[in-house]
């Protein structure tokens, strides 16, 4: 063997050693994470979705809810999703308008409903295919109370709802928030509470 072979087959041992260390740390903290957050869900019920923790799943209240913490990027503030699996959604969405979608609804690109209640209204930037529907959905007060509970948490990015999901998004990535069990354990009641309020009845699969 070379020197340069020599060389060559010792770097590649390194990187082979660091990684393998890498991927060791990354599967400990996903455990970690796991065993910390586990018991915001109904006992017994939660279980880790891929290799290194960053999403688990679990029922509460009935329903199956999956979690899932999004690492911030040079390019994606991070943040976290949970999303309740429903059925019978009418598709609808509230999102935290920045300044650039401000503009965009302005020129008319983008659609902003109203729904009827104010201070909604002027915080949130509500769209649906059917404006009728969504605004019979947010007749009920208590329609209205649960999703006024969602908009109080910090970090709030927006809702989705599609036929089989409830979907809310925080950001930016703020790990005591997000990996915070008593948070975690809010945000799925406040979750629960509202797909509850709109009478959404619970989707079992994933």
């Amino acid at each position: 063997m070379t020197t340069d072979d020599l060389l060559a087959a010792t770097a590649i041992a390194v990187v082979l050693s660091g990684l393998g260390v890498a991927i060791g740390l990354f599967r400990k903290s996903g455990q970690a994470r796991f065993e910390l957050l586990a018991p915001a869900f109904e006992l017994g019920t939660c279980r880790k979705i891929g290799p290194w923790g960053a999403a688990l799943e679990g029922l509460f209240q009935g329903y199956s809810c999956r979690y899932i913490i999004q690492p911030a990027s040079q390019n994606n503030p991070g943040g976290a999703v949970l999303r309740v699996a429903i059925t019978g959604g009418v598709p609808w969405s509230a999102e935290m308008p920045g300044a650039g979608t401000r503009l965009m609804i302005r020129m008319g690109i983008l659609q902003d409903l109203e729904i009827g209640e104010p201070d909604l209204d002027s915080s949130l930037r509500f769209a649906a295919g059917d404006e009728n529907a969504l605004r019979n959905l947010f007749g009920s007060t208590q329609v209205r109370a649960s999703f006024r509970r969602i908009t109080e948490g910090e970090n709030l990015a927006g809702v989705r709802v599609t036929p089989h999901r409830f979907e809310i998004r925080w950001a930016p990535r703020n790990r005591d928030l997000d990996e915070d069990v008593g948070v975690l354990r809010q945000r799925l009641e406040n979750a629960v509470g509202s797909v509850a309020a709109c009478r959404y009845p619970p989707r079992f699969e994933a």
